[in-house]
């Protein structure tokens, strides 16, 4: 996959229309508190504090609840959704339930294998009423602010490939709390036609921790 994405990629998006550039935010502080402005115009907000997590996302209205590496979420398309994950060493792992909106039960799976700046990650999503069941598999580099990755789709229940995407970008720290990430990124179908391509630039802000009083 990343030499696919060494190869393809640039002589791709070297004829390709941008259009527009989608631009977003984040901002961190030491007290766990997460505060992100999306391309779209939505905004999101994380809390980690000791063994708890909570998190709502504009996009979609996602709302959820963690705590020692269980979760509980409800969005406009999930009416509950259940999950587990939990790392050891160089291997995370999680497995997930979720009742739709739309009446489907579907169970999900992922594992991501990470070691020196190299991951590998897969993932699985088997819709039980609708018997279908599809799967990722991607892999990705950072490293020296270099970050690159490359995932595929397949149809499992029909042994098919599905198409692969492409990301790569690099991160310019201009101060210790301030780092900007433009990246682009292309996708192709199972016959290798092209996506439209894209192209972001993400900005990064850091925060002591809030003063108590």
């Amino acid at each position: 996959f990343l030499i696919a994405l060494i190869c393809v990629l640039p002589m791709s998006v070297f004829g390709a229309d941008f259009g527009t550039i989608g631009v977003s935010a984040t901002a961190t502080n030491d007290n766990g508190v997460t505060l992100g402005f999306g391309d779209d115009g939505n905004v999101s907000v994380g809390l980690a504090g000791a063994g708890f997590t909570f998190g709502f996302d504009q996009d979609d209205n996602e709302l959820s609840l963690g705590a020692r590496g269980l979760s509980l979420s409800h969005s406009d398309t999930t009416r509950i959704g259940l999950g587990y994950s939990a790392g050891f060493g160089i291997l995370d792992g999680g497995v997930s339930y979720d009742y739709g909106t739309d009446g489907d039960h579907t169970l999900g799976g992922s594992t991501t294998l990470s070691i020196v700046g190299v991951s590998l990650d897969t993932s699985v999503d088997w819709n039980l009423t609708d018997s279908n069941i599809t799967g990722e598999l991607g892999t990705s580099y950072e490293i020296a602010g270099i970050n690159t990755s490359a995932t595929s789709n397949w149809d499992i229940d029909d042994f098919s490939y599905e198409g692969i995407d492409f990301d790569a970008g690099y991160t310019v720290q201009l101060s210790d709390g301030l780092s900007l990430t433009p990246s682009v990124g292309m996708g192709f179908d199972s016959d290798w036609s092209r996506g439209d391509a894209t192209a972001s630039i993400a900005m990064s802000l850091s925060f002591g921790s809030t003063p108590s009083e």
